[in-house]
Parts: structure tokens; C-alpha cells; sequence
């Protein structure tokens, strides 16, 4: 058995009282304190005695490495950062119908990978192909509308043009006859003029003839002349008054064509006034005209909005065909073949095959934090694998900023939380061979920065 006191006194431990001794000096000062004391030592006890240094020397080789240890785990916290509230995301679309009806055809299955332009489901046409084929024969009877008023333009516009320049003709035509006229009755006016002038002259000639006849018919009564010269003065008197009888009835004659002349004159102003009028008719077919142009262009109006009611029946139709906007896989789907559905009405949702992930850091885990830097991703659905990619882009503001009803501190009291920014992680293709058909958005990760790369 062993000495209890032995015991207790060999594991006791000397008082230092500098701290400048070494280890060494500590074990020869328990001999010497042993062997004053008189007491005797235990064999077993004097060989772990022995033992001691290289104790202490396994002692300080794991002190060391544990500081070791320590400063590698302190460098290696201080140069990533990482969080567990963070999620894979990616685009989900919400398809819904664009027209009622009733679905003849599904042609996707639950879960289904589909490409983009992928007919995913068809709903009854035959409602919608009746109106198409209405808003067609609209279309095509406003067209021919169109075209007829086209026509009659055209026909009108040369029409109206070929009575403008007859009118404009018989305008100048009649002009011309007044002056012609006009001409006539001044020269008409004229020969009366000369024919008075001639009656006068014939007057005198015969008041002449007839002072010579009675002077020559007194003279041959008288025996004073012969009776040749009183015929000859006879015959002279005859003469004169033929002549003054011939200018009575060319004056008689000049005055009828001075007649003449001014209803030829009335007539030519009348040609005139008519023919005006006729101008006047055809500047009215003529205004007529641009009110037919007027008209074209109402009617073709009509035809555009014939012809867009058309095509937005047909887009109509094309509705029908439910088309995949982009290449991923089916997921919600809530409608059945004979389902008849309403416009608006959520049928399915496809997830696009681009995911990446938002990690939602805290704001102090954000001061080293940089696009382009490293990250390893472990996927709690997938421990076993190793996903890399880089930080794409930080937010512009915290999530709180973008809830429904954001955080209002200017009110009540306060009490400051951490506020938590999330972080864009773009995924690397390569690492995500053979997981790109199992990841799915909503799936927990826990992302691992290295803020030094």
C-alpha cells in the first residue's frame, strides 16, 4: 500500500514565487524538499517521477498545436464568411389561358421537361374559327367597298376634269362671238351711217336734176332750148330719183343688219351666261369629287379596322395553342383534359432551367464582400456534392426594405436587429454535371464565400 502522506506530499506542487524559474529548477527543488522531510518514496511512485519531462513535453507539443490549431481556424474564419439562410431560386412562370374554352388536348405531363415553343395543351377552336371567318368576309366586302369608291373617284376626277375644260372652251368660245358680234354691230351701224350720207347725196342730186329739168322744160316752152337738152335733164331727174330710191332701200338694209348684229350680239351673251354655267356645274362635280376623296378616306379607315378585327381573330385563334414561353420543367399543373377554363385562369408554371442562389447575409458579414469572389455550396439535399460558383451582385436594399410593410423606426421604440441583404450566387456549370435536372428552387444550402479571392 501506498503512504497517503507520500502521496499527497510528492503531489504537491512547490510555491514559485518569481515567475522567472524554469521547469527544470521546479523538479530538482522537490528531491531536496523530499529527502529534508525524511520520508520514503514509493518504487512506482519514483519511476512516474521519472516520467514527468516527457509529459510535459507531450503537454507543450499539443499546447502548441492546439495554438496552431486555433490561429489557422481564426485565419481561416476571417477569410470566408457563410450562412445557412439561404435557398436555390430560379424563374417560375405562371402560364394562364388567354381565351375561354374548353381544353381538347394536354399534350405535357406533371413534372415534364419541355422546350421553349412547345405545344403544351389546345383548347376548342371552332367558336373562334366562325369569327375569323366573319372578320374575313368583313374584311374583303370593305376592301371591295373601297376599291368601288376607288373607282368612281377616278371615273369622276377625269369626268369632272373633261367638263372643266369644255366649260372653260364654250367660256372663251362665247367670248369671242361677243366681240365677234360686237365687231358686226359696229360695222353695221356704220353702213347706216353711209347709207344716210348716200341718201342725202342722192337729195341733192335729184333737187339738182329737178332745177334743171323745170329750168329746161320753161327754156324749150320759151323756144330757148333745144328739146334735147330739156330729155337729156329729164332723163337726169329720172336717174336721180332711182338713185335716191336705191339709197332709201340700202339704208332700210343697214338698219336690219344693225338688228341683226345686236341679237347676234344678245345671242353671244347669252352663249356666255351659258356657258359659265356650265363652268360653274362643273367646279360643283368637281367639289363633289373631293367629297368622294373625303368618303375614301372614311371607307378605308372602315377597311383598316375590317382588316386589324381580322387579324386580332386570328391571334385569337392562335391563342388557343398554349405555347411553352421557355425551356424547363412542368410543375403545378391544375387543368384536365374537358376542363373548360376562363381567360386569366392559372393553368400550370414552368421552372426555366437557369437557377442560381440568394443567400441572405447579415449586414456585418458584408465589409469584404465583392462580386466575382468564390464560393462552395453545400446542398442539404445533396451533401455529398461539390458546387462551386461566384457572387454575382449584392442587393440594393434589405429584404425588410422590400416586404410588404416595411420597418418604420422613426416611431415607438427602438431596438436595432441585424439586418440581412441578400447576396446573388451564380451557379458554375461545371460543377452542377449530373444535378441539373435535381436541383429545384426552394432547396436549402448553406453558401461559403472566400472573401480573399
Amino acid at each position: 500500500m501506498v503512504n497517503n502522506y507520500n502521496v499527497q506530499h510528492l503531489l504537491r506542487v512547490p510555491e514559485v514565487t518569481t515567475g522567472t524559474e524554469t521547469m527544470t529548477e521546479i523538479e530538482e527543488a522537490r528531491p531536496l524538499q523530499k529527502e529534508s522531510a525524511g520520508t520514503k518514496v514509493h518504487p512506482e511512485l519514483a519511476s512516474n517521477k521519472k516520467k514527468n519531462p516527457l509529459a510535459i513535453a507531450l503537454a507543450s507539443i499539443l499546447a502548441l498545436g492546439c495554438s496552431i490549431g486555433g490561429y489557422l481556424w481564426w485565419q481561416h474564419a476571417s477569410s470566408v464568411e457563410e450562412t445557412d439562410d439561404a435557398f436555390i431560386s430560379g424563374r417560375v412562370h405562371q402560364l394562364s389561358a388567354r381565351v375561354a374554352g374548353t381544353v381538347t388536348e394536354l399534350l405535357v405531363d406533371d413534372n415534364q421537361h419541355v422546350k421553349q415553343g412547345t405545344a403544351l395543351l389546345r383548347v376548342d377552336p371552332k367558336d373562334l374559327e366562325i369569327s375569323l371567318a366573319t372578320a374575313k368576309a368583313a374584311a374583303a366586302q370593305a376592301e371591295l367597298k373601297t376599291y368601288e369608291v376607288q373607282s368612281n373617284i377616278v371615273a369622276n376626277q377625269r369626268q369632272a376634269e373633261a367638263r372643266e375644260f369644255e366649260a372653260q372652251s364654250a367660256v372663251a368660245s362665247a367670248n369671242a362671238g361677243v366681240d365677234k358680234a360686237k365687231a358686226m354691230l359696229s360695222e353695221t351701224k356704220l353702213g347706216v351711217a353711209l347709207a344716210a350720207t348716200a341718201i342725202k347725196q342722192r337729195e341733192a342730186e335729184l333737187t339738182r336734176c329737178i332745177a334743171d329739168f323745170d329750168r329746161y322744160q320753161s327754156l324749150v316752152q320759151d323756144r330757148a332750148a333745144t328739146t334735147q337738152s330739156f330729155e337729156r335733164a329729164r332723163q337726169d331727174k329720172e336717174v336721180a330719183e332711182a338713185g335716191l330710191q336705191a339709197a332709201h332701200e340700202a339704208h332700210k338694209q343697214a338698219k336690219a343688219r344693225v338688228h341683226q348684229a345686236m341679237q347676234a350680239v344678245a345671242d353671244a351673251q347669252s352663249d356666255v351666261i351659258r356657258a359659265k354655267g356650265a363652268a360653274q356645274s362643273a367646279a360643283a362635280a368637281k367639289a363633289e369629287m373631293e367629297m368622294s376623296k373625303r368618303n375614301l378616306s372614311v371607307q378605308e379607315a372602315a377597311a383598316q379596322k375590317a382588316k386589324s378585327e381580322m387579324n386580332n381573330a386570328q391571334t385569337q385563334l392562335s391563342y388557343t395553342s398554349v405555347i411553352a414561353p421557355v425551356t424547363g420543367r412542368i410543375g403545378h399543373r391544375t387543368v384536365e383534359i374537358g376542363q373548360h377554363i376562363e381567360r386569366g385562369q392559372a393553368l400550370m408554371s414552368i421552372v426555366s432551367d437557369d437557377k442560381w442562389v440568394v443567400a441572405n447575409f447579415k449586414e456585418t458579414q458584408l465589409s469584404k464582400m465583392r462580386p466575382g469572389q468564390k464560393v462552395d455550396i453545400k446542398i442539404d439535399a445533396f451533401p455529398n456534392a461539390h458546387i462551386t460558383g461566384k457572387v454575382d451582385s449584392i442587393s440594393p436594399a434589405s429584404g425588410a426594405q422590400f416586404a410588404l410593410l416595411p420597418p418604420d423606426n422613426a416611431t415607438g421604440n427602438f431596438t436595432k436587429v441585424v439586418q440581412r441583404v441578400p447576396v446573388k450566387i451564380v451557379l458554375d456549370p461545371e460543377s452542377l454535371k449530373g444535378y441539373e435536372a435535381l436541383l429545384a428552387p426552394g432547396m436549402s444550402v448553406i453558401p461559403t464565400i472566400h472573401l480573399t479571392h
